[in-house]
């Protein structure tokens, strides 16, 4: 009887326990919403939308990304002006490694109208041409070629040879074809993780070398 009697009492216990548990229990801590204030929202007008994007493109040009898996060649350069090319992508805080070039891959023929007298003369000539329809067209400033028009480098002659007829069919009168490359040793300037406005400053220089050609090669070759 006595161990009934307990039994019971537990039993008792365990109801009222269940029964009034939010009584016996503590009660969770009410959750805070954040409360919504409608004179704190601020609806943007088309201008300030418009202002937002202008800043998140600033930022996108402030930081441009390197051309993905890309690397450059910019060949060739002989002795003589393989300082220049350097000190000129110096000046854009870029760095090479030099390559050495084999004389047969480093011929180059260029198709050019020798120099003027003065830019100015240059300059409009070239204009003149431009506007006859040919598009490869630059007026040389480095010092030994100062002021000849280039039509183009190749390292296929025949290709030379084909545009300096198709020029002279023209009317361009004065249009020569020579071997660029007189000397014995050439070089290359490998280049990798540039962005596309590095490249575009390195085109830039053309005029300067005008025998070196940038292009993209394989980073494995590099």
């Amino acid at each position: 009887m006595k161990y009934l009697f307990w039994l019971f009492a537990f039993i008792n216990i365990g109801l009222f326990g269940y029964f009034n548990r939010d009584v016996v229990l503590p009660k969770p801590a009410p959750t805070q919403q954040a409360e919504i204030s409608p004179e704190k929202i601020k609806v943007l007008s088309q201008q300030q939308i418009d202002a937002l994007s202008k800043k998140e493109q600033i930022v996108a040009e402030v930081k441009p990304l390197p051309v993905a898996d890309v690397c450059f060649e910019w060949s060739v350069f002989s002795d003589a002006n393989l300082a220049n090319a350097q000190g000129e992508l110096g000046k854009l805080s870029l760095q090479a490694t030099i390559k050495e070039q084999p004389v047969l891959e480093s011929k180059r023929f260029w198709v050019y109208r020798p120099p003027f007298k003065t830019t100015a003369e240059a300059l409009k000539r070239a204009a003149e041409y431009k506007a006859q329809g040919i598009t490869d067209v630059f007026v040389v400033q480095e010092p030994k070629w100062k002021n000849a028009i280039s039509f183009g480098i190749f390292s296929d002659e025949q290709l030379a040879i084909h545009l300096q007829k198709e020029l002279q069919a023209k009317g361009i009168k004065n249009v020569e074809k020579s071997l660029r490359n007189q000397g014995k040793s050439y070089s290359s300037l490998l280049l990798k993780n540039l962005t596309e406005n590095e490249v575009a400053e390195i085109k830039k220089l053309k005029p300067n070398f005008p025998a070196a050609e940038l292009k993209e090669v394989s980073c494995n070759a590099t």
